[in-house]
């Protein structure tokens, strides 16, 4: 065995043994655009949503156990289990008030905008929350939170619009694990 074969097996025995990251689905966003002579084009972007990652000072065990209070610190309610053995907890697709942890919602997610004003902001705001914790030692949990959303509009009827995360609900979570005794 060559020495980068070696290195190259190392390598890939160190992947294989990392938990998985939840990740979202595939979404598949399609717009319609009226070019200048009257045609009609249609554009399909595909997207998938990522964790955001975080490291605390926690036991994997204490970081578990404080896991439903860093929800419930930051607002989110209705929050539980998913796969215990995986160490996941979120909350399923909620339909949250305008704000959350006293802060508009567009402090943590991106719904696009409306004459410069904010969808998060006036929209229907649909989100689901993940949290999978992993161990990275005796004492650190590596925290790896997945935001995902739609916004509708409350006055009119149409299509929902995607909403990507600012990032700042996974720091939240993450802060309230940390304070954890």
């Amino acid at each position: 065995m060559t020495r980068s074969s070696g290195f190259l097996l190392l390598f890939l025995a160190g992947c294989a043994a990392q938990a998985p990251t939840p990740r979202g689905p595939e979404r598949v966003s399609t717009v319609a655009l009226t070019t200048a002579n009257d045609g009609m084009v249609e554009a399909s972007v595909r997207s998938r949503a990522e964790p955001r990652t975080a490291n605390v000072l926690l036991p994997l065990d204490s970081a578990w156990a404080a896991l439903p209070g860093a929800y419930a610190a930051v607002g989110l309610t209705g929050a539980g289990v998913i796969d215990e053995a995986a160490r996941q907890f979120g909350v399923a697709p909620t339909t949250l008030p305008r704000r959350l942890d006293n802060s508009p919602l567009s402090r943590f997610v991106d719904c696009g905008s409306t004459r410069l004003i904010p969808n998060a902001d006036t929209y229907a705001v649909r989100l689901q929350v993940t949290t999978q914790l992993v161990a990275e030692g005796a004492a650190i949990t590596r925290v790896q939170t997945l935001v995902e959303g739609t916004a509708r509009s409350r006055e009119m009827s149409g299509n929902p619009v995607l909403c990507t995360s600012t990032g700042e609900l996974e720091r939240r979570i993450a802060r309230q694990l940390q304070r954890a005794p």
